[in-house]
């Protein structure tokens, strides 16, 4: 009986060691070598719009605003006091230096000429037989002398009288356009008080500039003014004069823009803008505006496509104008710079170029 027994567990251990040796044959097999892949999707490739990078001439401006003036104003001024017997002209009449532009009454002043013109024909004749009678030895010299001198004295009564005379007659000392009339047919004005009100010379255009940008200009250079009167017209001006100091307050020079053939519609008082030019980049990098991206590890980037891959390139901007960004480092000649799709793009994904217009 003792045998039967061993017997049997002889048989029971060998059948579990075959099951055991089964069980790791079957894990082998499971466990070997791995077997090729056969992959996943295919990796996605955008299409993606480029422009080359290349240097173009870009003109830097400044825009100021103010008012369209003369040049110069002329305040004619009585220089004597009467009453305003004529007033020749009227507001945006033409004047030529000489003309005529208001009378005062000369009546009295007449009076006294003719009053010192007699006298002086008096003197006259006292200075004539005294210079006789001097030469003869009749009268002393100290008596001719007396003579002479009261000739000489009434003729500068004369003089002065026929001055104050012409002094009735108010006439435009300049050329120019009459802008406003200070009196009114019959009004007394007194010496010195305001007649007539010219604008002289040609239109100008004085604009405050920053301290910045007026250190880059010079007398003589050309600019345009846009008159907003005029439907936005531009038209050929210069810098005829920088003045010489900043206003202490807003640390800004008044800038004197001349204009050159100004049309006859436009008017002191206009409001208008001059566009100056700064500074001119013979070479300047350009990409359009909305290339420019923003994002937390780069304040500004673009893409660019290397060998059909799009790679992040982080840049600095400096002008922004007309819908174009200059760029003022990142960027080289000759670079490939995606302008559309970039929205669907990470650094290093494949792309597929379209030149931009096609």
């Amino acid at each position: 009986m003792e045998f039967e027994w061993r017997e049997r567990v002889w048989r029971w251990r060998r059948e579990r060691s075959l099951v055991l040796l089964a069980g790791l044959v079957v894990q082998g097999v499971g466990c070997g070598a791995p077997q090729p892949s056969t992959g996943g999707p295919p990796k996605r490739t955008a299409v993606v719009k480029v422009v080359s990078v290349a240097p173009q001439p870009l003109t830097v401006t400044t825009t100021a605003v103010g008012t369209i003036e003369p040049e110069n104003r002329v305040v004619v001024a009585a220089q004597e006091e009467g009453l305003v017997t004529a007033l020749l002209v009227r507001e945006g009449d033409r004047v030529r230096r000489g003309d005529v532009l208001a009378m005062l009454d000369d009546r009295q002043l007449a009076a006294q000429l003719a009053e010192a013109q007699a006298r002086l024909g008096e003197a006259e004749g006292q200075w004539r037989r005294a210079r006789t009678l001097t030469q003869e030895g009749l009268i002393t010299e100290a008596d001719g002398d007396a003579a002479r001198a009261a000739y000489e004295v009434a003729q500068a009564r004369v003089e002065a009288l026929r001055t104050r005379l012409s002094f009735t007659r108010i006439a435009a000392p300049v050329d120019g356009v009459v802008t406003v009339r200070h009196v009114e047919l019959g009004d007394l004005v007194g010496s010195r008080a305001p007649v007539v009100e010219l604008a002289a010379g040609r239109l100008v255009l004085r604009v405050p500039v920053s301290e910045l940008d007026v250190v880059k200009l010079r007398v003589g250079d050309s600019c345009t003014v846009t008159v907003d009167a005029l439907s936005q017209r531009a038209f050929p001006a210069r810098i005829a004069r920088i003045f010489p100091a900043a206003d202490r307050a807003s640390r800004q020079v008044t800038v004197e823009v001349v204009l050159e053939g100004a049309a006859p519609e436009i008017r002191p008082g206009f409001l208008a803008r001059a566009e100056l030019v700064v500074e001119r980049l013979p070479a300047a990098i350009l990409v359009p505006e909305s290339v420019v991206l923003r994002g937390s590890e780069y304040p500004t980037f673009v893409y660019v496509v290397e060998e059909d891959t799009a790679r992040v390139r982080p840049v600095q901007v400096g002008l922004r104008r007309d819908g174009q960004a200059q760029i003022l480092s990142g960027l080289a000649p000759g670079e490939r710079v995606v302008v559309e799709g970039a929205s669907f793009l990470r650094d290093g994904a494949a792309v597929r170029v379209q030149e931009a217009g096609s």
